[in-house]
């Protein structure tokens, strides 16, 4: 069986709910559930099609055992479906989908839900050591989960890591803000052009309180616009003294989640599925952790290569924006075609839960080429600690 064989008959993903917004209260894979619900919904199959479940998800503390499982189940899968939750950093989602191909070729399974889901507003705080050391008496320092953040093979925050490529391509801040807001105003137009509706599923939020009502989340909460260019050139550096990179130029913090469903082109058929998109190849490779932000650099023209094309045969380009230093850093390596790029906007507008962005760009190119009926299509993710994929794919409806 060959990879382009496999398709996917369903790609979805919930509204980015922004840090400490209106998703706050729920758990992580309560978010995932309503992405795997709609996500079987929408491929008109029923839920004990599924074969197996694969969810990336990075933040779990506090989560309970495999939240991947939880989040299958509260979404209506069979509770005799496996699940596994996924942590390869921001690539999670992308792997989900290599490793669901990877197991339908083989034989494993024919129908595989795949995807992410991520909650940051719920990261909790830690105690480390209070199991052992006691309370007793005097202080003890609460550690915030963030700190995870950090990659411990440098002890460096993905923002210094930032820094660093701002250093070595030579971008300014200018540059960077001007990307941070063209970004925002391309999520902000497609949107108001309905660009996003087929894309998007609504969450029924639960009640904060006895008296409150539930709340239909239905849009992206995370875009800013119009932008103040002069204000964002005021914001501080959030990471380096005298550095150039600011919460305006980086990816928000925020909540949601996605999924997909694949399977082969024959069982789609033998399901009266509609196949979306086909799967041309994918790479998956690693940079160095102090530059982590060069690998889609690096691994689109590796997946490219596997497909035997080239980034001028893309009709459209996604490549999740950590940083707008990592995306200019990136349109150096590869010097793009900047309008094929991100054409919807991207993670500084819509947001980056982690265990997502992998597939949610993914889900967003497929969208993005059916809305203006193109082809093919390359996404590219980097991640914390150097990990980087990226995947082709082919629209077929």
């Amino acid at each position: 069986m060959n990879l382009s064989d496999i398709v996917a008959i369903s790609a979805c993903r919930t509204p980015m709910g922004n840090f400490g917004g209106t998703l706050r209260n729920m758990d992580a894979y309560d978010i995932g559930a309503v992405a795997v619900k709609a996500a079987v919904e929408r491929a008109g199959i029923t839920s004990d099609t599924v074969q197996d479940v694969i969810l990336g998800s990075c933040r779990q503390a506090g989560n309970g055992v495999n939240p991947a499982r939880t989040a299958s189940v509260h979404g209506g899968i069979p509770k005799s479906v496996p699940a596994i939750t996924l942590n390869m950093a921001c690539p999670s989602g992308m792997r989900a989908i290599a490793m669901a191909s990877q197991q339908i070729r083989l034989g494993d399974h024919e129908v595989v839900l795949v995807g992410g889901f991520d909650s940051m507003s719920t990261i909790p705080y830690l105690v480390k050591n209070a199991r052992w050391s006691g309370f007793k008496m005097g202080n003890k320092v609460l550690e915030d989960g963030w700190s995870d953040s950090v990659d411990r093979v440098i002890g460096q925050g993905m923002g210094v890591t930032a820094e660093n490529l701002v250093d070595k391509y030579n971008i300014t801040r200018q540059e960077m803000d001007e990307f941070a807001a063209k970004s925002h105003e391309k999520a902000h137009t497609a949107w108001e052009k309905g660009l996003f509706n087929d894309e998007v599923v609504p969450i029924t939020v639960p009640p904060a309180s006895k008296k409150a009502e539930p709340i239909e989340f239905t849009k992206d909460e995370t875009i800013r616009y119009p932008v103040n260019l002069e204000k964002m050139a005021k914001l501080p550096a959030a990471f380096k003294k005298d550095g150039s990179v600011t919460a305006g130029n980086s990816c928000g913090m925020s909540d949601g989640a996605c999924a997909l469903i694949f399977t082969t082109r024959e069982k789609a058929k033998a399901l009266g599925a509609t196949p979306l998109f086909s799967l041309v190849a994918y790479n998956q490779v690693a940079v160095d952790n102090e530059t982590m932000g060069e690998g889609p650099g690096v691994s689109i023209p590796a997946a490219l290569e596997n497909a035997g094309l080239t980034l001028s045969d893309m009709d459209l380009i996604e490549a999740n924006e950590a940083f707008a230093a990592q995306m200019i850093a990136n349109q150096k390596m590869l010097n793009w075609d900047v309008d094929k790029v991100n054409v919807n906007g991207g993670a500084i507008a819509l947001g980056h839960p982690t265990g997502i962005s992998g597939a949610r760009i993914v889900v967003t190119l497929y969208h993005a080429l059916k809305n203006r009926d193109k082809e093919i299509g390359v996404a590219g993710i980097c991640g914390g600690g150097g990990v980087t994929m990226a995947m082709v794919i082919k629209r077929e409806s």
